[in-house]
């Protein structure tokens, strides 16, 4: 169990025993440590919006009698810190993240992102496939990624060809940070899902940022548990999910965020995503 310093935003919650309907030894009463970067509207640092994800945790929390501490803390050490047993849930990352960490991943999704390309809007340049984007890179073009993040083998491979031209942010909000470094011009190109930099964006004054294209199709996110982690709470998880989607209460959470199911059809989520960029 890791402590947990000033820098750390915690919520607990503490409700009624649920009898399982199958034979579990115990749970004991522990904390559960969830953890990650912030990653609105994912995983936020605000109290009355603190990410649709976390309010999915303390939806299947608040049913299953477990207490949650969430660690607001960079991801590349949540990811180590879950490989020792020392957070024990991180959220909403892709399977490719979850695997080389060793950790345990849900069955279920909780989220999904797209490989989205944002550029200064005085940058005229559009995504048109991996060889161009490879073209913009060789040119002395800057791309801001998130270090710990997984973007697919395409994107891994042109980024590991070219170290020199690729800016991997840290820290508790690194997205935050690299639209400040594209406004600045010390970016060219940043890399991330159009649900996180449409959020970010509706809340800049003055914004120059603009949309440049998708990379792939949508890549299912999912929670990732440390390899002690209880194979029964990891299908109370899963579980808890499906009963929030089947009872409407998803929809309701999803609701606050401008967003909607990722288990939608594709062409209703494009549908969806065309409408949040052209807001």
């Amino acid at each position: 169990m890791i402590k947990i310093t000033k820098n750390f935003r915690s919520c607990c919650l503490t409700f009624s025993l649920l009898l399982l309907s199958f034979s579990v030894t115990s749970v004991h009463a522990k904390t559960l440590v969830i953890a990650s970067d912030v990653w609105c509207p994912y995983i936020c640092d605000e109290h009355a919006l603190p990410g649709f994800v976390v309010e999915i945790m303390n939806e299947i929390a608040k049913k299953n009698d477990l207490k949650l501490e969430l660690a607001i803390i960079p991801l590349a050490r949540a990811l180590d810190l879950a490989h020792k047993n020392k957070v024990d849930i991180l959220l909403a990352l892709p399977s490719q993240s979850i695997a080389n960490a060793k950790l345990q991943k849900s069955h279920a999704s909780f989220g999904g992102l797209y490989n989205d390309f944002y550029i200064s809007s005085e940058l005229d340049w559009h995504f048109k496939g991996m060889d161009d984007l490879e073209a913009q890179l060789n040119n002395n073009i800057i791309l801001g990624t998130v270090n710990g993040y997984e973007y697919g083998d395409k994107i891994a491979k042109l980024l590991r060809n070219n170290p020199d031209n690729v800016f991997s942010a840290s820290g508790n909000s690194p997205l935050n940070k690299q639209l400040r470094m594209l406004q600045l011009g010390r970016l060219d190109i940043l890399l991330d899902s159009r649900f996180t930099v449409q959020y970010h964006l509706s809340k800049l004054p003055n914004n120059t940022i603009v949309y440049a294209g998708t990379q792939g199709d949508l890549i299912p996110l999912f929670l990732g548990f440390s390899p002690s982690f209880s194979k029964e709470l990891i299908q109370i998880f899963d579980q808890g999910q499906e009963e929030l989607r089947q009872n409407g209460r998803l929809e309701q959470i999803l609701e606050k965020y401008g967003i909607t199911d990722w288990l939608e059809p594709l062409a209703q989520q494009n549908k969806n995503a065309l409408n949040i960029i052209s807001e």
